[in-house]
């Protein structure tokens, strides 16, 4: 009972974490370690000043079971506005504490005439009582399932039935299989830990755990001898109970079971004590198909040179994506490529090298970099994805390597520290949202060499500190390119001097067109 009574205690704490962690998941700025707390503190909160008080007003019988449904429509309705309506819904769920305990509560023990600090403290047996139908109306507000109960125990306290530790023999088989099914699951789960899936994989998959856990301490004697009696219908009632009960056994496998549970959590730990890396085959070499961290090292990360006596030539996608306690990688010179969402929401990341053999980085690379401040991009490099530094709110400064051609679209986007930004001249164009939200970026330098031919919507938008910039002549820019920011766009001209750019889809701050005047600034 007291390991029942420990686990129980374990799987609540559990749960205190898991409804919301919304702001921390929504990329809202609010780092986990605030989101943990604020959890810990909505839950704890909500659930001995709110649920349980009101699991003893709707129930006082069945108060356990009313907390938990309760507590589980919280959780499902939490989890349902953070990955599908709003985030917005933990500063609800946390000002919502204050007026269902100060307001609802206080009405509702009003109604049911019983004080408002005994429900709020662990009631006593004679509030639970003031809680219950009263004389003659008590029996008749009894269920069908109620008189029942109430009459087996009568049953059971005639025979003097003492046996808590007593289980059918086909319920202990059954729950034998959900006993290994579920320590199966909950090593899996907990080796996933380490390969730092999206947390939307933990939610769901400790909602699984929970509905295991749950189907595993379904089984109840009382339910048990119930359905016995209702599928035995033209039997005396005291003849099933006196039949059930001499063939209950004891269970012995309780000490096994919980032996395996902790063999299921101890395992996973000792097996990612130190990192995992995870290798795959390719033309050249092997490419990281997965680092998984260990608890002992998930600050730093380093990637060897060599596999099997073959080089390592390239990392594949979400190698090291969700790692948000990762700080430094360590990258070998012998890899030249590294593809898309490789070191994705690494919010703490601060230094990679990045090869001098490079050539490709992909979409997403460091999206949601916030601490990464500057990086070296090698000369080498031909070809930048999409959104490569998306959301990498810390970026101060970074090179562009010559051999470039294409800044693609959402490249940049709201790397809002960025100050400047030299434009190589190989770049034939700048896709859209590309530097979108900069509003430190205040310089923006294009040669008269350029080869730039298009600049495309909204990429410079936004970029309150922008006052201007000069492109060469003949470049085609989205009539949205530059809007909301207070840009004046020249173009070089032909006598080394600058025109102010004249074209029809050409906006200002506010939207509106420039003059189409055409004007002329001397060298």
């Amino acid at each position: 009972m007291k390991n029942k009574k420990l686990l129980g205690y374990l799987l609540f704490i559990s749960l205190l974490f898991i409804p919301s962690m919304v702001y921390a998941s929504s990329g809202s700025g609010m780092s986990i370690e605030i989101a943990l707390f604020m959890e810990a503190f909505c839950s704890i909160h909500m659930s001995f000043f709110v649920l349980r008080p009101l699991a003893y007003l709707i129930s006082a019988d069945n108060h356990k079971t009313v907390f938990w449904t309760l507590f589980f429509i919280r959780i499902g309705v939490l989890l349902f506005f953070d990955f599908f309506v709003s985030p917005g819904i933990a500063f609800f769920d946390f000002i919502g504490i204050f007026p269902l305990c100060f307001f609802v509560i206080p009405i509702l023990c009003a109604i049911k005439r019983v004080s408002w600090g005994s429900v709020l403290s662990a009631p006593s047996a004679s509030a639970i009582a003031s809680l219950k139908p009263k004389g003659d109306n008590a029996l008749y507000s009894l269920s069908e399932d109620q008189l029942l109960e109430d009459f087996i125990k009568k049953e059971l306290d005639k025979i003097g039935f003492q046996g808590s530790n007593m289980v059918a023999a086909d319920q202990i088989k059954r729950k034998n299989i959900l006993s290994l099914i579920f320590d199966v699951l909950l090593a899996f789960y907990i080796c996933t830990i380490f390969f730092h899936f999206p947390l939307a994989t933990y939610v769901l998959g400790a909602i699984v755990l929970i509905v295991l856990y749950c189907l595993f301490n379904r089984y109840d004697f009382m339910k048990y001898l119930k359905k016995e009696i209702k599928s035995r219908p033209d039997e005396k009632i005291s003849n099933i109970v006196m039949s059930v009960t001499s063939s209950l056994t004891k269970d012995n496998l309780k000490i096994v079971r919980i032996a395996m549970f902790l063999v299921a959590i101890v395992v996973p730990i000792l097996a990612f004590k130190n990192p995992v890396i995870l290798y795959e085959k390719s033309t050249w070499g092997y490419n990281v198909r997965f680092y998984a961290f260990g608890w002992n090292e998930y600050k730093t990360a380093e990637i060897p040179a060599t596999y099997k006596g073959e080089p390592i030539v390239g990392l594949r996608g979400n190698a090291f994506s969700n790692m948000p306690f990762l700080e430094k990688v360590k990258l070998p010179d012998t890899i030249t490529e590294i593809r898309g969402q490789a070191f994705k929401n690494d919010t703490k990341l601060t230094s990679v090298n990045l090869p001098a053999q490079l050539k490709y980085l992909g979409g997403g690379a460091f999206y949601n970099c916030k601490s990464l401040q500057t990086i070296e991009l090698p000369e080498g490099l031909t070809e930048l994805g999409g959104e490569a530094f998306y959301n990498a709110t810390s970026l101060r400064q970074i090179n562009l390597p010559e051999r470039l051609t294409e800044i693609r679209g959402d490249t940049f986007n709201n790397c809002y520290s960025l100050t400047s930004i030299k434009i190589p001249d190989a770049v034939t164009r700048i896709g859209g949202h590309a530097f979108y939200g900069n509003s430190s970026l205040s310089n923006v330098t294009i040669s008269k060499d350029s080869q730039l031919n298009e600049i495309g919507s909204s990429a410079f938008r936004m970029c309150s500190s922008l006052k201007e910039i000069t492109i060469p002549k003949g470049v085609s820019v989205n009539e949205r390119a530059f809007k909301e920011s207070p840009t004046i766009i020249y173009t070089y001209n032909d006598n080394g001097g600058v025109d102010v750019y004249n074209s029809y889809n050409s906006y200002n701050s506010y939207g509106n067109y420039y003059t189409t005047t055409q004007q002329w600034y001397g060298a």
